[in-house]
Formats: structure tokens, C-alpha cells, sequence
């Protein structure tokens, strides 16, 4: 990862970002079937991993989790500190440098972070390491068909760097598409065992939205257990 290109981003739109993520779509998709896939976690060690400004840190924290948020701006970690009001722990860190000692985590929590490493192996490597043993893994990615939307004649079967626009948080951002089976591949190359496989809509109930809201998947959402 060019650790300054995106560090630089992020100091530079994060407030913005943090603020303008009120009104995204994903609060309401994303995050809460994190959430219920993440189960009890009360007492348990949490690692959020690009936390942001801290929206899945302050929701597992309300649930007795011990989290531990790293960001590689520090701009989102501030954000993030204010947002928990002073609890969990949140330092500057990329998540391809930064280390931990082996088994330090009962879950890792990575949202819509891991499309900035143009190789995912050795993170997934990282993570398993981390975590105790049967420790899980919740990450999240952009799904494939907002690539389709917003990228005329986008190459599915290429891995690349691509800039998109949030329309939610009203930035611009970029990362790196990865074939979903890269993903797959870095799972069980790492002994990791895929436990769901979820692409959230919006529910019905929350009125208001665009129609495509309702049926178009804008994430995909992997749960995933260390093996033994």
C-alpha cells in the first residue's frame, strides 16, 4: 500500500467523510448486519481495522466489546476518539505495517478498508496471526456491481486501481478491485473457513431512499473462523 497516498486522502477528506456519513446508506445495511454476525461480544478483544470515524467501534463498544481501532489517518482516528467519548483505544496504524502480538484478538473487524492493499495474502496472513485460536473475521468490500454503475466498460477480470465517488459521504475515493476469488484465495490459503457470505439491501421499511437502495447490494459482508 502507498501508505502516504492514502493517509494523505483521508487526512484531507476526513471530516467531511465523518460528517457527510450521517446519511449513508451503509449505517443501515452494512453496519447492522455487521453487527448481528458479530454476535455477544461482551468482554471480548476487538480489532476495528481502518476504523474511521468510529461508527463500528462505538456499536461494538455499547456492547461490552474491548476495541482497539487503528486508521492510517489521523484524522479519522481523532474523529473516532471523539465520536467513542474517550473509550476503546484508537492509534495511527497501517494495517500492513502495524504489529501485533499473536493471538491478541477474539475478532477482527475490517469494513470497506481491505480494497486499499494491492495484496491481500499477506494481511489475511497478518490477521490470522492476530487472532486466538477459533478467533473470526468480519471484513467488508464494495460490491462488485457498484464497479458496473459507476465505471463504463469496467474489466472484471483485471485486477486495477480505481477511483470512485461516494455519494453517500459526497467524496472521492480510490482502491484496488480485486477479483472476489482473491479473496477466497486468501482465506484458505490462510486456513481461515468462510462461515457467511452476505450482500445487504436496504430494508423496506426505511422509506425515503432511491429504488435501487432496496434491491442493488452495495457490499458484500464475509464472516470467516480462524481453524484450529
Amino acid at each position: 500500500m502507498k501508505s502516504k497516498s492514502v493517509e494523505k486522502l483521508y487526512d484531507e477528506i476526513g471530516r467531511r467523510y465523518s460528517e457527510n456519513k450521517s446519511v449513508a446508506i451503509s449505517d443501515y445495511t452494512e453496519l447492522p448486519t455487521r453487527l448481528a454476525l458479530s454476535g455477544a461480544v461482551g468482554r471480548k478483544d476487538v480489532l476495528d481495522v481502518g476504523c474511521g470515524p468510529g461508527r463500528h467501534a462505538r456499536a461494538l463498544l455499547d456492547r461490552g466489546a474491548r476495541v482497539t481501532g487503528i486508521d492510517i489517518s489521523e484524522e479519522m482516528v481523532s474523529a473516532a476518539k471523539d465520536y467513542c467519548g474517550g473509550r476503546g483505544r484508537f492509534f495511527r496504524a497501517d494495517f500492513e505495517r502495524v504489529s501485533f502480538r499473536r493471538a491478541s484478538f477474539d475478532l477482527i473487524n475490517a469494513s470497506l478498508c481491505l480494497m486499499y492493499s494491492p495484496n491481500l495474502k499477506p494481511v489475511f496472513k497478518n490477521f490470522r496471526a492476530w487472532l486466538r485460536p477459533s478467533g473470526r473475521l468480519i471484513f467488508s468490500i464494495y460490491h462488485p456491481v457498484r464497479f458496473f454503475q459507476k465505471v463504463p466498460g469496467f474489466d472484471f477480470s483485471r485486477r486495477q486501481k480505481v477511483w470512485i465517488h461516494l455519494q453517500g459521504c459526497d467524496v472521492t475515493v480510490w482502491n484496488y478491485y480485486h477479483p472476489l476469488g482473491d479473496y477466497f484465495d486468501a482465506l484458505l490459503s490462510n486456513c481461515f473457513e468462510l462461515r457467511a457470505f452476505v450482500e445487504p439491501v436496504l430494508s423496506r421499511r426505511r422509506r425515503g431512499w432511491p429504488p435501487d437502495s432496496y434491491r442493488i447490494p452495495r457490499s458484500i459482508i464475509f464472516e470467516a473462523r480462524k481453524k484450529a
